[in-house]
């Protein structure tokens, strides 16, 4: 995967959404890591989010696909409200769980809003008794959810339980939990979490040590 490269597919995704699949294996979904686009940095466009996920300054995608995965870039309008984003990343969930065969275990994670979103879309899948085949949900800057967000969030019971939760936060920037790095780690819902220290470019999606903790803790 490269800045502005051609995405191997491009799948059309519900309520005006869309997605650019970078696959390591021909047309076959083998290790597909989701990506959320966030409402709030601007890229929501595909093009500019995977300039972001793929800056030179934490080249994130071509760091998966060095590790045989598959990046999964979810879009969706940039005036989306909740219920309408919600439902472009359940389809793309979905639609990756369709074309990937087997048992394989997807990755899912966005930042700042969309960790918000990929955290409710689970979460509801799970409610609902659906099986949404990720094994890992992630979280980059997530935001604080809004009252409406938040009650969303508690009648599907707030936090998946079957994917292993980890958290990224910058200095600097609120928690979605009102944790810090000096906190006990028992105290939070997540099952990992960094703290990190620098935050990253305007231009980049996170930072090479966010990054390089992040693919550590993938299976």
């Amino acid at each position: 995967m490269a800045v502005k490269s051609k995405p191997s597919q491009e799948w059309t995704l519900d309520n005006g959404g869309g997605a650019w699949a970078y696959l390591v294996k021909g047309a076959q979904v083998s290790a597909p890591v989701i990506l959320a686009a966030d409402r709030d940095r601007g890229t929501t466009c595909l093009e500019a989010f995977a300039d972001t996920v793929n800056s030179p300054d934490c080249p994130l995608g071509a760091m998966l696909a060095r590790r045989g995965k598959d990046v999964i870039l979810v879009g969706y309008e940039t005036d989306a409200d909740w219920a309408t984003a919600v439902g472009t990343v359940r389809s793309a969930v979905m639609e990756t769980k369709r074309r990937c065969p087997g048992e394989q275990r997807a990755v899912l994670g966005g930042a700042g809003w969309a960790g918000l979103l990929t955290r409710y879309v689970l979460a509801e899948l799970e409610y609902a008794g659906v099986d949404h085949r990720v094994g890992v949900y992630f979280c980059l800057d997530s935001t604080t959810p809004t009252a409406a967000e938040q009650n969303e969030l508690f009648d599907v019971g707030n936090m998946p339980m079957l994917p292993r939760s980890l958290k990224i936060t910058t200095d600097g920037v609120p928690d979605l939990e009102g944790l810090t790095a000096h906190d006990d780690p028992g105290l939070s819902m997540f099952d990992d979490a960094l703290y990190a220290s620098a935050s990253p470019a305007d231009s980049s999606w996170m930072t090479e040590e966010q990054g390089r903790w992040l693919l550590d803790r993938l299976p």
